[in-house]
């Protein structure tokens, strides 16, 4: 029970990683906020939370919109008292385009729920933590924002904005007690990987299976990681054993950027 009386709001709750950090903290004694933009998701995810006997609070939230973001600590703060763990799951892929073909207002797009969503919760849940002098704000990232791939620069550039971003909060507001860290994510199975995977096996003549194992060859673990594994590195920077940690980047991804 490593979050006995934490509060926690998750945000990206969908059927992949938010959902299994969730039912993590849930499992370890969090009152949980979960934000989506999707009512019917969180009203899945909230009615698993319930059934592991934990209070959870479900608001629809476009992390695009300051006033969103706003209502979404505020109802957390209403209902709890307090929050302890912010964890900004929630975000936007981008337009994949080339640079050069690249519309700049979908960069800005791009940048208003990567970079501005998290910039907005933090603001909000700070004045809170800083209260209680105490606090984790961990902000989901990606290996793109330093190995970016084509067609994604938006969608790098903005993640390579959120980690300078973490640094930075953990300079301003480690006085006062709050840790900001970040989760820097490779591949991970689920429907979209699979979809990814078969497109491969179908394009190269070869069965799932096949393709499957050279993928893995990538990585050093030979595996993908999965949105559940993935999730123990947050409740990790959630909890008092990461209480000397901050303005981190934990990369979490089975050692696949450390293969020549």
């Amino acid at each position: 029970m490593l979050l006995e009386g934490k509060v926690a709001i998750v945000t990206g709750i969908g059927p992949g990683l938010g959902r299994e950090i969730a039912l993590l903290f849930a499992r370890h004694g969090a009152s949980l906020a979960i934000a989506a933009r999707s009512a019917d998701r969180l009203a899945q995810v909230a009615g698993e939370i319930e059934a592991l006997g934990r209070p959870v609070l479900a608001r629809p939230t476009d992390l695009a919109d300051r006033e969103s973001c706003r209502a979404l600590v505020e109802a957390a703060l209403d209902r709890f008292g307090q929050v302890d763990v912010l964890v900004q799951n929630g975000h936007y892929d981008g337009d994949y385009q080339i640079v050069t073909e690249s519309d700049p207002q979908r960069w800005r797009d791009i940048m208003e729920v990567n970079l501005f969503g998290a910039f907005h919760l933090a603001q909000f849940v700070a004045p809170s933590m800083q209260a209680r002098g105490d606090g984790r704000l961990i902000f989901v990232n990606s290996g793109a924002s330093t190995d970016p791939p084509p067609t994604l620069g938006a969608y790098a550039a903005s993640k390579a904005a959120l980690a300078s971003l973490v640094r930075t909060l953990a300079v301003e507001l480690g006085p006062a007690g709050i840790r900001a860290n970040g989760i820097q994510l490779g591949p991970m199975t689920g429907e979209n990987f699979r979809g990814y995977v078969e497109d491969l096996a179908r394009r190269a003549g070869r069965s799932y299976e096949e393709e499957l194992a050279r993928w893995n060859e990538q990585f050093p673990l030979r595996a993908t990681p999965t949105p559940a594994e993935c999730a123990g590195t947050a409740l990790f920077l959630a909890s008092d054993l990461a209480r000397p940690i901050t303005g981190q980047s934990i990369a979490v991804n089975n050692g696949r950027w450390f293969v020549s």
